[in-house]
Formats: structure tokens, sequence, C-alpha cells
């Protein structure tokens, strides 16, 4: 009997090989610690197990295929993700790696790197994770106005400024924000203004209360003061 069950990435994953780049997220103000309990909890969420958890690396598998459910040492094939929490300034960046494994009956496994492959995957997961975290902390900081809106679809931000009268705000004013926040900016009652963009890219112009104006780039929603 060959079972085979369907998968759904949920979150995590990384291992230092040399193959495709691993995806990655920041999280913003989050300490390594903080967003690997943070992903973990997720990870069971989706029902995934975690077997291994390093201090700074976590590893989650689930069975794509196996010969035998009821017996624990048949052969099986199976998606395992690697994880690992890199501290930044902002925050921490959440690296991803994942890879196919075969086991056999007596133990032996052999892997394949298919980060290239679940990139998608890996891509909705991060995306995924980063907005669970952003309504999960407390900034602990105060506003003197309601910020952006966390990113709507091209259409929602189109009737979006029409009703309010407003430029266009970008998919990633929201997360220009917030890495702005996490650089000491408290927001002032001026908007967050889109100054140019790309396909994949954002620049936008934060305005702060000691007088700055930071310039935040943000690549698919990832977003530094650095080019």
């Amino acid at each position: 009997m060959v079972r085979i069950v369907p998968v759904a990435l949920g979150v995590l994953a990384f291992e230092l090989v040399a193959a495709a780049p691993a995806p990655g997220i920041l999280l913003y103000a989050a300490t390594p610690d903080e967003a690997k309990d943070f992903a973990i909890a997720s990870a069971y969420g989706r029902g995934w197990s975690v077997p291994v958890v390093g201090e700074t690396t976590v590893e989650i598998e689930q069975i794509l295929e196996e010969s035998d459910p009821d017996d624990p040492l048949a052969s099986r094939r199976l998606i395992r993700i690697s994880a690992v929490f890199v501290a930044e300034d902002s925050g921490t960046r959440v690296l991803l790696r994942a890879r196919e494994v075969q086991t056999s009956t007596n133990g032996e496994e052999w892997s394949t790197d298919v980060t290239e492959r679940y990139a998608e995957n890996l891509g909705n997961a991060l995306s995924s994770l980063r907005s669970k975290w952003d309504g999960h902390r407390d900034t602990g900081q105060s506003k003197t106005r309601e910020p952006a809106r966390p990113p709507a679809t091209g259409g929602e931000s189109a009737d979006r400024a029409a009703e309010t009268g407003a430029g266009p705000v970008g998919t990633w004013a929201y997360y220009a924000e917030r890495y702005a926040e996490s650089r000491g900016c408290v927001l002032t009652d001026a908007e967050t203004t889109l100054e140019a963009s790309g396909p994949d890219w954002e620049r936008h112009r934060i305005r702060c209360r000691d007088g700055r104006s930071l310039h935040v780039h943000c690549h698919l929603g990832d977003c530094t003061t650095r080019r």
C-alpha cells in the first residue's frame, strides 16, 4: 500500500550547501530566539514534525510518500525544510532551504536539494510567516496617524487612492514604514510617498518627527535604506 500526502509548505528551512540561493525574509524587531520559536509554533500548527532544533537552526519534515504507513521502518519519501535565523540590526532574517529525502528500510538516506523547485512555495511561506509576525508583535511605539495598511492587490490599491484622493501608496508602504520604525523613525502626520517603482521594487519617502526623511527601498516587500 502506498500513501501519497499532498504538501502545503508552511514555514521554515535552510542548510549550507552549494545550490540555489536560499529564500529569506526579515522579521522586524525579532530576536533569533523569538523568530525561531514563532516559526516552530507555525510549523506545528500546519502539521509538520520538528525533529531537529539547534541554537539558530530548525529542521521540519512532512512525509510525501510511504510504502507502509503502519511500519515505522518502512521506506518513505519526505520533504525536509531547514531554517537558519540570522540576527540583523532591524530584526532577524529567516533563510530557508528544502530537500527531498528518500529513506530505506535499513535507515539509509538519499537527499536532493529542491530549493529552486519549491522557491515559490517557500516564498509564500515566508510571506505568511512575516504577516503573522507583524500581527503578533507589539511595537510599543505610539503613532500620530494610522499607518499604511498591509499589502493589497493592485486593484485595491488603485481603489483606495481614488477614494481618498491621495496618490498611489504602493504595495509595500506598510513594510517600508515598519522598517523605518525599526530604524528609530517616529511617523508624522505626513503620508508615506511612493517616489518610484518597478515590477518587483518600490522606493518610499518616509518623514520622521525628528525632521529626518528616510528613503526606503523595498524589493518584494523586503525593505532597506540601502540600494
